[in-house]
């Protein structure tokens, strides 16, 4: 007599259940953040191994958010099974029926090729490089003796493979489904953290993101259009002069950029001056002291502070011609993109403004061509840090606070590998 063994699983929303339910063989689901794909693909796995099946679970890079977190559902999970045993170093998990559940990474598609298996997720599947090739040459092919299905969950991310993949089902191409949900599909995700979440976006970034459709960001998130160019700039505003730099003066590297900018009463950004060129590490410094200097104690200066860049907030602070002056250093924690929201959700409100002047024409063209892998967002990331600093509005550091935390010395150009 056959015993029917009961399991703890996730409870389901209604969204998911839809997809779990429909018989397609290839499901391509495009969702907002905070839907429940992981839980979705790993609770699927997690059943289809209880039955005896080989399932393959596929995240973009073991670093990635979406396999660690992955992975710590499919631990709790293993938990709640009787007899799953957990393979740490192959980051397997072997079931009692004789499935097994392997979680992997599309770092290398070689290691996806095979013995044949029943089911295989991409999860976040719009942000795996080479989507195309690693699904075609290497996991398509370990589908067919056993006839295996496939699931690809993500949020998008412009008009790439996973686009390709969703219009498969939407053309109703045999043995495809798709499926597109918002954040707000979730019912167990309060609404208003949704509506909060989407007020801290631009308009394109919230359709992606909440609403999962398929829009092209990139070039897109600055537009001519919303971005004015006024003949002054209001008296008794606060000025900041934030600077992004980059030591060396080859033609392929980025440039060292300094963004003054100030906040009109109404919330408007004001970028009234824009220090754009190629620099050695000698002139950079000197460039920043001598615009500081021109600027004058009652604006600013913010300085980031990533690598080599310390040294040059330290020489700076160093400088007794700069004594009296305000000079902040800009923490980075975040990307470009992720920085460069703000500034650009104030240009979609009409309220960011340009002082006429020579940078006007090159600091449009850079923000109109601004997305993840432009070659050149010196500018757009200074006046991102600027409105940085007019949020956050601290004071300056001074040398011994900098000497109190162990940094790497000032360096030469020359020791300096790009």
């Amino acid at each position: 007599m056959t015993r029917e063994r009961v399991i703890g699983l996730p409870l389901l929303h209604s969204a998911q259940i839809k997809i779990v339910e429909h018989p397609a063989r290839f499901k391509v689901v495009s969702a907002g953040r905070r839907f429940g794909k992981g839980v979705l693909g790993v609770s699927e796995a997690f059943v289809r191994a209880c039955r005896g099946q080989k399932c393959r679970w596929i995240a973009p890079t073991y670093a990635s958010d979406s396999y660690q977190s992955g992975w710590r559902v499919a631990m709790q999970l293993a938990g709640d099974i009787p007899g799953v045993v957990v393979h740490l170093q192959r980051r397997e998990f072997s079931f009692p029926s004789g499935g097994w559940v392997q979680f992997r990474t599309a770092e290398e598609p070689d290691s996806l090729r095979g013995e044949g298996i029943d089911f295989v997720i991409f999860d976040e599947s719009a942000h795996i490089r080479g989507l195309q090739d690693i699904w075609d040459l290497c996991v398509r092919p370990s589908l067919m003796d056993r006839k295996g299905h496939a699931w690809f969950i993500s949020t998008p991310k412009g008009f790439n493979f996973f686009q390709t993949l969703f219009n498969r089902g939407r053309d109703g191409e045999a043995e495809w489904a798709c499926f597109q949900f918002s954040s707000n599909s979730n019912p167990t995700i309060d609404p208003a953290e949704i509506a909060s979440m989407r007020k801290g976006m631009t308009s394109l970034q919230a359709r992606q993101e909440v609403d999962a459709e398929f829009v092209q960001l990139a070039g897109a998130l600055f537009k001519r259009e919303n971005i004015r160019v006024i003949e002054a700039a209001p008296p008794g505003l606060r000025w900041v002069r934030a600077w992004d730099i980059a030591f060396t003066t080859k033609t392929t590297s980025d440039f060292t950029a300094g963004a003054k900018v100030a906040m009109d009463r109404d919330g408007t950004i004001i970028i009234a001056d824009m220090v754009h060129g190629r620099m050695e590490w000698p002139d950079a410094v000197r460039c920043i002291a001598d615009t500081a200097r021109m600027d004058g104690r009652e604006v600013r200066t913010g300085v980031e502070v990533v690598g080599a860049q310390i040294g040059a907030l330290q020489t700076l602070l160093r400088d007794p011609l700069l004594a009296g002056y305000c000079i902040t250093p800009i923490q980075v924690h975040t990307d470009k993109i992720t920085r460069a929201l703000p500034l650009v959700a104030r240009s979609e409100q009409g309220k960011l403004a340009m002082v006429r002047g020579h940078f006007n024409i090159p600091f449009l063209d850079e923000a109109c061509a601004f997305e993840a892998d432009c070659d050149h967002d010196d500018q757009v990331d200074a006046a991102s840090s600027a409105l940085m600093m007019l949020e956050n509005p601290a004071g300056g550091v001074v040398a011994s606070q900098l000497r109190a935390n162990p940094v790497h010395r000032p360096f030469e150009p020359s020791r300096i590998e790009f």
